[in-house]
């Protein structure tokens, strides 16, 4: 346990249900690389620690929904996450536990920055957040452990960036347009950056 007991829940709607990670291995579909931002000047880093190296699980390689652009990254219950970018919490759910294996039970924190996009980290461990609704956070600050909790096949986060959220919250509820990402401080296993994070590859976080 962290330490933490205060329940926070922002009324938030959250509906649908998220896709648990995908088994080992390679892409299981093709997709445009041509959406993907360049990685050197993204705004966004990894949310793991430098040094860090975790696989990742793309939604793009196995769907076309609106969540297309979400990442899943299996990874033990109560690993650190980080903020892939600086902004103002405006949403946390921590309530559920691990492994009710539930839809719509998934614990989160959403995060809006300066354009109004809006990173939604989904499927926290019980009790899991540790920033509050109003909190300003760096980039790279931690924000979170990861956990295994609503529609999770196995331990891990599920990240996503969805467009500009203004006049409200409608941008948190499920299911939502996600946005493609890059990031400037991930070093592939193999490949390159050119279609973001790719099916089956590790990425590690390099200092910047």
């Amino acid at each position: 346990m962290h330490g933490k007991r205060s329940l926070r829940l922002c009324s938030l709607v959250v509906s649908g249900c998220l896709l648990g990670a995908c088994k080992d291995g390679e892409d299981e579909k093709s997709y445009d690389c041509s959406v993907f931002p360049a990685a050197e000047s993204s705004p966004y880093i990894l949310p793991w620690h430098v040094g860090h190296k975790y696989v990742a699980r793309p939604h793009a390689a196995r769907e076309t929904t609106l969540m297309r652009y979400a990442i899943d990254v299996p990874m033990p219950i109560g690993t650190d996450i980080l903020a892939i970018r600086a902004g103002v919490v405006i949403g946390v759910i921590e309530n559920y536990v691990d492994g009710d294996n539930t839809p719509g039970h998934e614990n989160w924190v959403f995060v809006r920055h300066e354009d109004n996009t809006v990173a939604a980290y989904a499927h926290l461990t019980n009790m899991g957040a540790v920033v509050e609704v109003g909190e300003s956070v760096a980039q790279g600050a931690l924000i979170g452990w990861s956990g295994h909790t609503g529609n999770s096949t196995e331990p891990h986060l599920h990240f996503d960036v969805r467009p500009a959220c203004l006049g409200g919250l409608p941008c948190t509820s499920l299911p939502s347009e996600t946005v493609p990402l890059n990031f400037r401080n991930a070093q592939p296993s193999r490949g390159d950056l050119s279609c973001g994070l790719r099916a089956g590859v590790s990425y590690t976080a390099l200092a910047e």
